[in-house]
């Protein structure tokens, strides 16, 4: 072998144990695993803690597996279940020990390629976030430093809470931020989601999307968790309950809680004290912070309002529309805040009667959140309502040409302060579709509520199109008192003495409701909401007419 091939032979293997020393590159280290977790290398490694991760690994993890990374940046990373991360490109040199800065080689390049993941972002993109990139298969997500979570779904989340199984969820990418600021990219545009901000990306158009709500996907309990100070350090002894944060409370205005809790290991035998624990701050189905630190959400200890209506209820021309204040024990909502269980007044076989009420077979649909007055809305539809009276007798209810209407207010552990004097006209923000008894959905023209305060009047109008006839309906009632019945102070109820359908006028109704807490009002002194619901009829007593109504903005 003659010198330039000796040359070009050793060049040649420097050049190939560069590569090989490159693709080697240490990218983090695993600082939880459970289950079964691997590096997808040439052959695949079995994970656990303490052990490398390297760039260009596919972290992967089965069933009821989980794993926690802290990348060299101080980033770290947790893993879901049934999820694979590649670490595509990892690089990081720290300018001096303890600063965080970044240089102009540092980058930060990962894909999902299937699962989810929730992750408090290091040094890398906050100095520049085009040094950070999370690769996806509807688009590229960026941040400015920041706590996010991504589930991408592709025929495989009907593990979500809600989820029927052999019924996954839509396709696509699930987003949302607990803290900082993301921004996701593809071909359709671009979108920032700050905290308490959710989004979706659906695999089939690409097309982005707020939401807003959290979705289920994100609802999942312990399946992430990660150390919410960040220190990498063990932050309390052996078997204390974990933080985290349930995005099953989250609303518009605030970061979910208690979907992933902290799970760390003791600090002990290694000689130095435990790194204080962070508080993890939640809030609850209405928006109100709370302090979810234990790792699961404060059980409800107020009260709801809640109204409801259907038609007919027992009998051919039977109408009613009820309001009660529910204690924590007697409502039940489900994973989207909605309603499904409650108590109230119904029409008895003897008089009114106080009943409990069940979703049972039936399902919530037309459902909606305002987060302003804090009163939520929707309907029960199909199958059957379950309703028992006081005595334990069933009254249940067939909704297969019918529905519930319900409005629910806000948690409180007291009813609001009602104003003595003073006129406010609400506007209409949200409502149910009216239905009839015969299996037809309309559609609400208008509404309009007014107030009056100093005379504890209320005065309702409805404009209404169904099964192609118009209805018109305008009524009265009182606050504090339905007909000769004293009420809580903040609820109120009415006849409508005015029923024209098609220009005919017969028929009549009634309706009920309650205020909700102020709000913000152009005069703070008036509630901010008011929540009904209703019932009418026409002159011959056969088609009746229910739904729910959300005002607001006095």
């Amino acid at each position: 072998m003659d010198t330039v091939t000796m040359r070009k032979s050793a060049l040649a293997v420097l050049l190939s144990l560069s590569a090989i020393a490159a693709f080697a590159q240490d990218a983090g280290t695993v600082i939880f695993a459970t289950g079964s977790v691997t590096a997808e290398r040439k052959p695949p490694v079995a994970l656990s803690k303490g052990d490398a991760v390297r760039v260009q690994d596919t972290i992967a993890t089965a069933d009821a597996s989980r794993a926690q990374l802290l990348m060299i940046d101080g980033a770290r990373i947790a893993l879901r279940p049934n999820s694979r991360l590649k670490i595509d490109e990892y690089s990081y040199s720290e300018a001096a020990p303890g600063n965080a800065v970044t240089t102009s080689s540092d980058r930060g390049v990962s894909s999902l390629l299937k699962g989810g993941f929730r992750t408090i972002t290091g040094a890398i993109g906050k100095q520049d976030e085009k040094d950070y990139e999370v690769r996806t298969a509807v688009g590229v997500l960026g941040i400015r430093g920041t706590d996010y979570t991504a589930v991408f779904c592709n025929a495989d989340c009907d593990w979500a809470p809600g989820v029927a199984a052999g019924q996954p969820l839509e396709d696509g990418l699930y987003l949302g931020v607990t803290e900082g600021v993301i921004v996701f990219r593809n071909e359709n545009g671009d979108i920032e989601l700050m905290a308490g901000q959710y989004a979706f990306v659906p695999l089939s158009n690409r097309v982005l999307k707020k939401l807003a709500i959290p979705p289920s996907v994100l609802l999942d309990n312990n399946d992430l968790s990660l150390d919410a100070t960040g220190s990498g350090q063990q932050s309390r002894p052996s078997g204390a309950s974990a933080p985290g944060f349930d995005s099953k409370l989250g609303t518009r205005r605030s970061p979910s809680s208690n979907e992933f809790g902290i799970e760390e290991e003791t600090s002990e035998g290694k000689g130095g004290r435990d790194a204080p624990e962070q508080s993890v701050i939640g809030v609850n189905p209405d928006g109100t912070p709370v302090d979810i630190t234990p790792g699961t959400s404060p059980p409800p200890n107020g009260q709801r309002t809640i109204s409801w209506a259907t038609g007919p209820a027992f009998g051919p021309s039977t109408l009613y529309s009820g309001t009660l204040d529910n204690d924590p024990t007697r409502y039940r909502l489900d994973v989207g805040n909605n309603l499904n269980g409650f108590a109230n007044e119904i029409p008895g076989r003897t008089g009114l009667d106080v009943a409990t009420f069940d979703i049972a077979t039936s399902s919530n649909v037309n459902t909606g959140f305002d987060s302003v007055t804090v009163l939520r809305w929707g309907r029960w539809s199909g199958g059957t309502a379950g309703i028992t009276l006081s005595d334990g007798s069933d009254a249940s209810i067939d909704l297969a040409s019918q529905s519930l209407h319900w409005v629910s207010g806000p948690e409180s552990t007291s009813a609001p302060l009602m104003p003595v004097s003073g006129v406010a006209n609400y506007s209409l923000v949200g409502n149910t579709n009216p239905t009839d008894n015969f299996g037809n959905v309309g559609v609400l023209g208008s509404a309009t509520f007014t107030a009056d305060f100093t005379n504890m009047l209320v005065d309702t109008t409805l404009q209404i199109d169904i099964n192609s006839a118009n209805w018109m309906a305008a009524g009265q009632g009182t606050i504090g008192m339905i007909g000769n019945q004293p009420v809580a102070p903040h609820i109120f109820g009415g006849s409508y003495n005015s029923v024209v359908i098609d220009g005919i006028t017969g028929g009549g109704g009634n309706f009920s409701g309650f205020f909700s807490d102020p709000g913000p009002t152009s005069d703070p002194g008036f509630p901010g909401g008011a929540g009904m619901t209703f019932s009418i009829q026409d002159g011959s007593d056969t088609t009746q007419v229910s739904g729910a109504l959300v005002f607001g903005n006095p």
